[in-house]
């Protein structure tokens, strides 16, 4: 899921974090320096390879869909080689009919409910009013009282955040209509408040100034509007029990999880609700050959769009059936730059990682921008404490040095997070012929994706283990004590990380030579 601002203060937060910007805008596939621009070196390996053949490799964005037509991606979509479009016929009899680019299985879903709501309304109709009911199932039913009490309060925050976003921007907007021409600090200043919303705009604008050197009232509005959208969505749709749109949005029986085939073709939703799969398929494979817009890591794959995640919370069903059908289809790596807190078919997800593995796939995925330890907080899909190989956990960094080489909302874990990739103004492809810059581990997750994606489009016969191995033993120490995000405090990396490391895809190369070179 796209996470969102949790507070005011945290806009803040990050707006004064990152106000001195990366002089290059493809600051992540600079070489690692130790002051600043701790990339990947991407130039370095690509001189490495010179000369050298590769091979293609396919790479599957499980996500909430890719712009197929962008003109830097359109070169780089895998197509389906049995597949003919348009002719309404399952050429390939795979069960998929017309799965040219990939596979939608969340159909025409676009907002949907986080987890935790679904896993209320399941327990609530189960349990609320229902004394002999709670006495039957006592350990159920205690489990029902912490996900109501976490179910209610998340709810209510929900609420609140809407009218406090709301007000704000309208109070902003309030403001603007009443003068001709750019919104400077000193009108900010000097205005005087008509009412709460106005007062309530001014401050924010005020403080927001403070944070940023270059105060920008439209970039401010522009992001208080997105932050009331998110929150408008999270109290209508999120936290609203009644809200399904699985049964006239899909069409299945979500309870069936035999039934795999499900949804449509339709891999890419507009850039409403396919801005982040097309952004996270560009640091993947954004076509470096023309010369213009962004570049990908890895120039010799080919990108497969499995739509799974919507506006809310992805399900376990459509996470597991996305992973089954990149797998059968012949992606070798599976992008997953989502997550939640809570999951309710961990069995059947359980099941689907270990296809994957059985297969000889890699899945790489994000560890989540809460600032949490994911060794005590849950963050759902994960490779269950080790148990999967073929899993890569990710954390985001930025182009600073100590004591902020750790992106400040990521989340970590001594056992649970492998490796640290880039993950703060990331530059790629967004719908619609444009580029952005985001933020997130899901960023930092797709930049390892690809440096695998670069190292086995040369190195075929690795295993997915064996590239795992060498994307974490390849790691560059990130050096001092750093501020552990969520925290004012700072330790060593290797304090919240497996390798304590950032991931770099020159070293990554030289260790699949000698490791082929051994084996030879």
């Amino acid at each position: 899921m796209n996470r969102i601002l949790k507070s005011i203060a945290l806009l803040l937060v990050v707006s004064s974090t990152w106000a001195q910007l990366p002089k290059d805008s493809l600051w992540h596939l600079l070489p690692n320096n130790k002051k600043r621009n701790s990339g990947i070196g991407y130039e370095e390996a690509v001189q490495m390879m010179k000369g050298k053949k590769s091979s293609v490799v396919i790479v599957a964005i499980a996500d909430a869909g890719v712009d197929i037509y962008h003109p830097d991606l359109r070169n780089m979509i895998w197509e389906n080689p049995g597949e003919i479009m348009d002719n309404q016929i399952d050429d390939d009899q795979n069960g998929y009919v017309d799965d040219l680019y990939g596979w939608n299985f969340i159909g025409n879903t676009t907002y949907d409910n986080m987890e935790l709501t679904r896993k209320y309304a399941r327990l609530n109709e189960k349990f609320e009013l229902k004394p002999e009911v709670q006495v039957n199932y006592p350990d159920e039913y205690a489990t029902y009282l912490q996900i109501k009490e976490a179910y209610l309060n998340e709810s209510k925050e929900s609420k609140l955040y809407y009218e406090f976003f709301l007000n704000m921007y309208d109070g902003l907007v309030a403001i603007e209509e009443q003068y001709d021409g750019p919104i400077e600090i000193t009108t900010i200043e000097n205005h005087k408040s008509k009412n709460k919303g106005e007062e309530m705009g001014k401050m924010m604008a005020l403080q927001y100034a403070k944070s940023t050197k270059n105060f920008d009232f439209q970039s401010l509005k522009k992001e208080l509007k997105e932050g009331f959208k998110q929150f408008e969505y999270q109290y209508k749709y999120a936290y609203n029990p009644k809200f399904d749109p699985r049964p006239d949005s899909v069409g299945d029986n979500y309870l069936d999880l035999e039934n795999r085939i499900y949804g449509n073709n339709r891999v890419y939703y507009g850039e409403d609700f396919s801005s982040h799969g097309t952004h996270v398929a560009g640091i993947v494979a954004a076509d470096g050959s023309n010369d213009f817009g962004a570049v990908g890591i890895c120039q010799n794959c080919k990108i497969m769009s499995i739509r799974n995640v919507p506006e809310g919370d992805e399900r376990d069903k459509d996470v597991a059936n996305g992973i089954r059908y990149a797998v059968d289809n012949g992606a070798k790596i599976i992008n997953m730059s989502f997550g939640k807190g809570y999951a309710e078919h961990l069995n059947y997800v359980k099941e689907a990682i270990e296809y994957a593995a059985s297969h000889d796939v890699l899945l790489v995925h994000a560890a989540g921008n809460d600032g949490k330890n994911n060794d005590i907080s849950d963050n759902y899909p994960t490779d269950f404490q080790d148990t999967y190989p073929n899993w890569i956990e990710v954390g985001a960094s930025s182009w600073n040095a100590k004591p902020r080489a750790i992106a400040p909302f990521s989340n970590y874990g001594r056992s649970s997070v492998d490796i640290f990739s880039p993950g703060v103004d990331i530059y790629s492809t967004t719908p619609e012929n444009t580029y952005e810059k985001y933020d997130g581990t899901s960023m930092a997750s797709p930049v390892v994706s690809g440096v695998a994606a670069f190292v086995w489009s040369y190195y075929p016969e690795l295993s997915a283990v064996q590239l795992k191995s060498i994307i974490l033993n390849s790691a560059i120490p990130i050096k001092g004590r750093n501020k552990i995000p969520g925290s004012r405090k700072r330790t060593k990396v290797s304090q919240i990380s497996k390798t304590g490391g950032l991931v770099n895809l020159p070293g990554a190369l030289r260790l699949a030579e000698q490791l082929i070179q051994s084996e030879s």
